[in-house]
């Protein structure tokens, strides 16, 4: 696919979303824009591996937790308090750190950005883990505790280096090219479904689609899922922790 830039500005207030596109949009085709939110009705499947599930014992200690929280680059817990301010990067990494300390290991001292989480699931082997990582070749075989991550496309209008965050439930297949996929991540801009009200930012869960080459890698993301007026194109890895 070729080199399409998605300008996405959210006006947030509950459903309240402005979209302004490019010249260079690519439209949400093949899947319509203002479908029904994908429901994620089916059983809940379990962690593939023992890492995977500490990582969501992790995410589901911190919600019960949480009182207070915010997107920041800086960041700032304090769990007695229930204070998480943190971007998506941050947040990854310390959840890591205390589930998965050999993935988080690998990915280097100091602050982690978005960009070396996808860096270093794209150079993971699809076999077998090898330093905490395992890439996954199919979005579909994605479980609740595995990782996303992509980097910012040339141009992209951000300053951030990419996204990160954790799959939650498995991966709903929506067409031969489409899956939306439920997730919790930190971000100041809410997804599709969000457990984020009224304009809040940092931790939440919500819903993405991300749209493939039909061989299941994923090629482009949809921010705000089945509502998503295009697709930003740029390689998305799922990753599972060892």
């Amino acid at each position: 696919m070729g080199a399409w830039v998605l300008t996405e500005v959210w006006s947030y207030r509950r459903s309240a979303v402005a979209a302004v596109f490019s010249d260079h949009t690519r439209p949400a085709s093949p899947l319509d824009p203002f479908r029904p939110a994908p429901s994620f009705d089916a059983p809940r499947a379990a962690p593939v591996t023992s890492a995977a599930a500490r990582v969501i014992a992790t995410l589901e200690r911190v919600e019960r937790r949480a009182r207070v929280s915010s997107y920041r680059h800086r960041r700032s817990v304090d769990e007695r308090r229930g204070v998480y301010h943190w971007d998506c990067s941050g947040m990854a990494s310390w959840v890591l750190r205390r589930s998965a300390p050999r993935a988080r290991g690998s990915l280097g001292q100091g602050r982690v950005v978005a960009r070396r989480f996808a860096r270093r699931i794209s150079r993971a082997p699809t076999e077998r883990g090898r330093r905490g990582w395992q890439r996954l070749e199919h979005i579909g075989e994605a479980r609740p505790g595995d990782v996303f991550a992509w980097e910012r496309p040339p141009d992209f209008p951000s300053r951030n280096t990419g996204h990160v965050g954790f799959v939650v439930r498995r991966p709903q297949r929506l067409s031969d090219e489409v899956w939306a996929v439920r997730i919790l991540d930190a971000t100041s801009l809410a997804h599709q479904s969000d457990t984020r009200l009224d304009g809040a930012t940092g931790l939440g869960r919500g819903t993405m689609t991300f749209v493939t080459d039909g061989r299941g890698h994923a090629q482009g993301y949809g921010w705000r899922g089945t509502d998503s007026l295009g697709y930003i194109e740029t390689p998305v890895y799922f990753g599972r922790v060892h």
